[in-house]
C-alpha cells in the first residue's frame, strides 16, 4: 500500500472518509469504524478527517453501550514489525473500540511517533495527558512511555506535562526529577527561539487557525460562546433527523459539555423522547448516567461550601439512585459483569453486604474487573465477620499482578482476618511484610507491634 503515488493515496483514503461519515449518519458505528481506519491507513497525518471523527463516532458508541473489542479483534490489531502506520491503524482500531484506554493511546502514540507523524503524536498525546489527568493516580510506566515518545516527536511542552504526572506518581523517584528538570529547560529554550528574528511560532506549526480550532476543541475548559455555537449546530443537525441516532446523541454530547443543569435537562428530554419512540434501552442508560453527574457536582458544591449535612444527604440519595439504576441495568444486560461489579460496589457502600457479595462473585467473570471484584468481595465477608471466606478470597489476589498500593491494602486486610481467627503467627507475617514495604502505612506498626505482644503474652512460639 505505501508504495502507491502518494495522491493517489490522499483520493482513496477520503472515498474511505467520505464512506465512513456517511455510515456514521445511521449509528452504525461499528463500520464507520472500519471505513475511518481504512482511510487512516491511506493517509494518517489527516487529523481532521481521520482521527478526529474516528474519535467521534468511538465516543458515540461508546455512549450506546459498545463494548469493548474482543480477544479475537486484539488478535488481529497486533502492531506490525516495520510497518508503523499499519501499527497505528491498528492501535486506533482497538482505541476506537474501548476510546479512553491508556494501553491503546500508548501503542497509537509510539506508532504515530515511529511513523513520523508529528501532529498525529501531539493529539495522541493530548489524549493520553487527558485520561491520566482523569485517574485518581497516573499511571507511572505509561506517563514515562509518553514522555518519551513525546520528547522524540520533539513535542517538549506535552512531553513535560507527561514526567510531571510521572513524578506525581513516584514523587520519590530523583531520576524523573532530574528529567524533568532538564525537560523544563529544552521547553524554555524552544519558547525562546520563537522570538528570534526571521523565526516564529508559524516556522514549526503550520495552519495557525486550525491549530487553534483544535486546541479550543480539545480543551477541558471551552469558552461558553464556542459550547452554545456546538449546541445550536448539533440541534439544528438533530431536527433535521430526529430519529437518527448518531445525530441524537451528537445533540445530547454538545449538551453534556457546559455541565449546566438546564442543559443537561434538554439532553435528558432528548433522551426520553428517544427511548419512549425506539425502546433502545442505551438512551435510558444515558439518562441515568446524567442524572447522577448532577448528584456528584450537587454534592461537591455544598461540600465547598461548608454544608456538610446537606453534602451527606445528596450523596445517600445519589447511592440509592445508583444502586436502582445498576439493579435495572442488570436486568436488561444479565451478562454484563461490568454492570454487576458496579452494582456490587455500590451495594458494599450502602451497607447491603449479602447483596453485593452475590453481584460481585458474579462481577469477577469480568477479567477487567476481577481484582477489584474480589477485593471488595473479601471486605464484604470482613464485614459480616466471615473472617476465613475473606481470607480465601483475598490469599487468591496476593498471587495476582497487583500494583504496590492494592497489595498494601489486601496485606492489611489478611493481617486483621488472621487476628480476628486468633492466627496469631499468621497476622503477624501479613503486617511485618508491609512494615517493610510501608512503615507508614495506616496504622500497621501499632498492629504489628499488638500481634507480637499477643503472642508474647501467649507464650507461643512461631513454626
Amino acid at each position: 500500500m505505501s508504495e502507491e503515488n502518494p495522491e493517489l493515496m490522499k483520493r482513496k483514503a477520503l472515498a474511505f472518509f467520505d464512506r465512513a461519515d456517511e455510515v456514521a449518519e445511521t449509528g452504525n458505528w461499528d463500520f464507520a469504524i472500519e471505513m475511518y481506519i481504512e482511510g487512516i491507513r491511506r493517509d494518517p497525518e489527516n487529523l481532521q478527517r481521520g482521527h478526529h471523527k474516528l474519535r467521534e463516532v468511538a465516543l458515540n458508541r461508546k455512549a450506546a453501550g459498545g463494548k469493548a473489542p474482543g480477544w479475537g479483534e486484539k488478535s488481529k490489531h497486533k502492531p506490525v514489525k516495520d510497518n508503523p502506520v499499519e501499527s497505528l491503524a491498528n492501535a486506533e482500531f482497538l482505541l476506537a473500540k474501548d476510546w479512553g484506554n491508556e494501553q491503546y493511546l500508548e501503542k497509537a502514540l509510539l506508532a504515530a511517533v515511529q511513523a513520523a507523524q508529528g501532529q498525529v503524536a501531539r493529539w495522541l498525546g493530548e489524549q493520553l495527558i487527558a485520561v491520566e489527568r482523569e485517574a485518581k493516580k497516573p499511571n507511572k510506566r505509561v506517563c514515562v512511555s509518553g514522555m518519551d515518545a513525546l520528547m522524540e516527536a520533539e513535542q517538549f511542552d506535552l512531553a513535560l506535562e507527561m514526567c510531571r504526572m510521572a513524578v506525581q506518581a513516584a514523587p520519590d523517584d530523583s531520576e524523573l526529577q532530574q528529567k524533568e528538570a532538564r525537560l523544563s529547560a529544552q521547553y524554555t529554550i524552544m519558547k525562546g527561539r520563537y522570538g528570534e528574528e526571521g523565526k516564529d511560532f508559524t516556522d514549526s506549526v503550520k495552519d495557525m487557525g486550525y491549530q487553534t480550532e483544535l486546541m479550543e476543541k480539545d480543551a477541558t475548559v471551552k469558552s461558553k460562546d464556542y459550547l452554545q455555537a456546538q449546541i445550536e449546530k448539533a440541534k439544528a443537525q438533530y431536527l433535521e433527523s430526529p430519529d437518527v441516532p448518531g445525530k441524537i446523541n451528537a445533540y445530547v454530547d454538545a449538551l453534556l459539555k457546559p455541565e449546566d443543569d438546564a442543559c443537561e435537562n434538554e439532553a435528558i428530554e432528548v433522551l426520553r423522547k428517544a427511548y419512549a419512540e425506539t425502546k433502545a434501552y442505551a438512551y435510558k442508560m444515558r439518562i441515568g448516567d446524567i442524572k447522577s453527574k448532577q448528584y456528584g457536582r450537587r454534592f461537591r458544591q455544598l461540600k465547598a461550601q461548608g454544608q456538610t449535612d446537606k453534602a451527606l444527604k445528596v450523596a445517600k440519595e445519589q447511592l440509592a439512585f445508583e444502586i436502582k439504576e445498576y439493579q435495572e441495568r442488570a436486568q436488561n444486560y444479565p451478562t454484563d459483569y461490568g454492570i454487576k461489579y458496579e452494582l456490587g460496589r455500590r451495594l458494599f457502600m450502602a451497607g447491603r453486604y449479602d447483596d453485593a457479595i452475590g453481584a460481585l462473585q458474579q462481577a469477577q467473570h469480568n477479567p477487567r474487573r476481577r481484582v477489584n471484584a474480589a477485593n471488595y468481595l473479601g471486605q464484604a465477608f470482613m464485614k459480616k465477620e466471615w473472617w476465613q471466606e475473606a481470607i480465601d478470597t483475598l490469599t487468591k489476589l496476593v498471587e495476582s499482578d497487583l500494583n504496590e498500593d492494592r497489595l498494601k491494602e489486601i496485606r492489611y486486610n489478611l493481617g486483621e482476618c488472621y487476628e480476628q481467627l486468633g492466627e496469631l503467627h499468621k497476622a503477624e507475617e501479613q503486617f511485618s511484610m508491609l512494615a517493610q514495604t510501608d512503615f507508614n502505612y495506616k496504622d500497621v506498626r501499632d498492629r504489628l507491634q499488638q500481634v507480637r505482644d499477643k503472642i508474647k503474652a501467649a507464650g507461643t512460639q512461631g513454626p
